[in-house]
């Protein structure tokens, strides 16, 4: 991203309960979310919506409900409620008074231990929410080059996926890196029985013969929110049933189309793997169908209302407290 390109720096973040300005939301370099990366999070997307000069937040329940999961997963105690929590996000992003679309991190971390121990036990635990403009990436609307990496996926008798911890990312982090590196947008990795197991950051699906395939959670994936909306859209408007089984490498490289989901990558459409083209290289049809009816969603037409939360844009911004 050239400097001109550059997203502009929110002014406030949420901090252990307080708005903060944010460059003052910081950790100490020894807490253990800091050191280790032992922290969970979730990603949220608010979408703006013209029309009404409102920001909505999609499936924020859905979200705080998983980050609770993982949470549990790492025996890591709740400082604050779903209610709390859910009102945090709120109230940044009234704050920061934004009228674009945004990304948000929702970040749980244990903090520091006795002695100032990196492993030891801990019950402190904080939390940390970020909000930033997030324009949709190019990829979005032209499809992604992926490759196949050389690194395996994180297996659930080691670093368990389902959880969606930040140290785990380092995985993801290996294999896209490695991926932009050689040309790529970005790497599809596989597990250690040699088979799809997801990209770095968002969910596989493969269509093959007017049926959405996926990777099942026991595939070393992340349970994911947006491949749960794809599929409900696709049953509901394309009458496509979507199929949970293991994928083969080479299964990929003759689909009929391909897709990447997750939260900021939303529905991204992948135009090659290894410098095969899928199919004819370009965005397939169904894909873009997905597409649009995703749009629909998540700007929080009156029928799926249910999945949106409003971000009361033109209440009193709020201002940070003082430390």
């Amino acid at each position: 991203m050239s400097r001109a390109d550059a997203i502009p720096a929110p002014d406030y973040a949420w901090l252990n309960g307080r708005i903060v300005p944010f460059d003052q939301c910081v950790l100490h370099a020894r807490t253990q979310g800091a050191f280790w990366g032992a922290n969970v999070f979730e990603g949220l997307r608010g979408y703006w919506r013209e029309h009404d000069r409102a920001l909505y937040v999609f499936r924020l329940d859905d979200h705080l409900a998983r980050l609770g999961r993982s949470m549990k997963s790492l025996h890591m105690r709740q400082a604050y409620t779903d209610d709390e929590i859910r009102r945090a996000c709120l109230d940044l992003l009234v704050a920061n008074d934004f009228r674009q679309d945004v990304h948000v991190c929702v970040v749980a971390y244990f903090g520091m231990g006795p002695n100032f121990e990196t492993m030891s036990h801990t019950e402190d635990v904080g939390v940390h929410i970020t909000a930033t403009p997030a324009p949709r990436s190019r990829g979005y609307h032209d499809g992604v080059a992926t490759s196949i990496s050389s690194w395996r996926r994180i297996s659930d008798d080691s670093m368990p996926p389902r959880i969606k911890a930040g140290a785990n990312y380092h995985n993801s982090r290996l294999a896209h890196h490695e991926a932009v590196r050689n040309g790529f947008n970005t790497a599809l990795l596989l597990n250690h029985r040699g088979n799809v197991s997801e990209a770095p950051g968002s969910c596989v699906v493969m269509i093959r013969d007017g049926v959405l395939i996926t990777p099942p959670g026991t595939s070393g994936v992340l349970e994911g929110i947006t491949l749960a909306t794809a599929s409900e859209l696709a049953h509901e408007h394309l009458g496509m049933a979507v199929e949970r089984r293991e994928i083969d490498r080479t299964e990929l490289y003759v689909a009929d189309e391909l897709f990447l989901c997750g939260t900021l990558a939303e529905i991204q459409p992948v135009v090659s793997i290894d410098h095969l083209p899928v199919s004819d290289g370009k965005p397939g049809p169904v894909t873009r169908t997905l597409q649009r009816l995703y749009e629909t969603a998540v700007r929080a037409e009156p029928a799926y209302a249910k999945w949106s939360t409003l971000v009361h844009a033109s209440a009193p911004r709020l201002q940070p407290v003082s430390t």
